[in-house]
């Protein structure tokens, strides 16, 4: 069956964005076009005039993430680590694939009210969470977001999710598709914020990467799925280029997600993981 023209539009186009020259190629294009109007692109993201961060080397928050795909420094103000728990706490959560809500309370021994078991729980309506919509406006953090893509981001999207601990056998924790190595195409050009709003070590959650294979995956893998073994990955980079990022509520780090990453699936204490995302 031939592929109408409108078939090809949309998510078809940005799998291009797994090429790192197309990623390029679009950030000089959207470079260009914002400087005919700067101005425009900087009031339709609503930028507040103060940060949150204090003494943030943006050049060198960029330096970082060019050369090994993440930058570390970001430590959120305790206040908003309380409301933004507060709320994920209080409020509904869907598990994809499933159209039933529910509060993460009543998942006991990785099992909603006693029945289906729940690896993962996204909070619903994180724009009406005002600590995350004070995070998406942060001048800093859309400086660092400008001076890596090249441009201003077109769109952000908000991702406050719950990975949970889980008695399934390991077979069954392969559902939950992030604890699998892979690389994310999320448009033409993007990258992430991350905050761990619960403490996060090897044994509830922590994000595992492989620094630098944002610019450097064999052509095997950029032209395969973006899902990919530890068999595989181990065996291009070695085990040792693995980094584990561990840290107290709070933290966070920016990351181009096209490198090679994945969640440990947590076995101690549930997980939960404030995305920013930009394209």
């Amino acid at each position: 069956m031939v592929r109408s023209i409108k078939s090809l539009t949309g998510s078809d186009l940005h799998r291009l964005g797994r090429f790192l020259t197309v990623r390029k190629t679009y950030s000089f294009i959207q470079h260009q076009r914002q400087q005919l109007n700067e101005a425009q692109w900087k009031r339709h993201l609503k930028i507040r005039d103060a940060s949150l961060f204090e003494a943030i080397d943006i050049n060198d928050f960029v330096s970082q993430i060019r050369q090994n795909a993440v930058c570390f420094g970001l430590q959120l103000p305790e206040a908003l680590i309380t409301e933004i728990d507060h709320y994920a706490r209080t409020t509904s959560c869907t598990e994809p694939g499933f159209q039933d809500s529910f509060l993460i309370n009543e998942v006991q021994d990785g099992r909603l009210r006693g029945e289906r078991p729940v690896l993962r729980a996204l909070v619903d309506h994180t724009e009406k969470c005002e600590a995350i919509a004070l995070l998406e406006q942060d001048p800093v953090l859309i400086d660092i977001v400008r001076s890596y893509l090249g441009y201003y981001p077109t769109r952000i999207t908000r991702h406050l999710t719950w990975s949970i601990v889980s008695n399934l056998p390991e077979h069954g924790k392969q559902f939950y598709p992030p604890t699998a190595f892979h690389y994310d195409i999320a448009g033409f050009n993007f990258m992430t914020t991350y905050f761990y709003i619960t403490d996060v070590d090897a044994e509830s959650g922590a994000h595992v990467m492989i620094p630098g294979s944002h610019v450097q995956k064999p052509w095997w893998m950029v032209f395969s799925s973006g899902r990919q073994s530890d068999k595989a990955v181990y065996g291009y980079y070695g085990k040792d280029k693995e980094l584990v990022i561990e840290g107290k509520r709070g933290f966070g780090f920016m990351q181009d997600p096209s490198c090679i990453h994945k969640v440990l699936p947590p076995i101690k204490a549930n997980r939960l993981l404030l995305q920013l995302r930009y394209s």
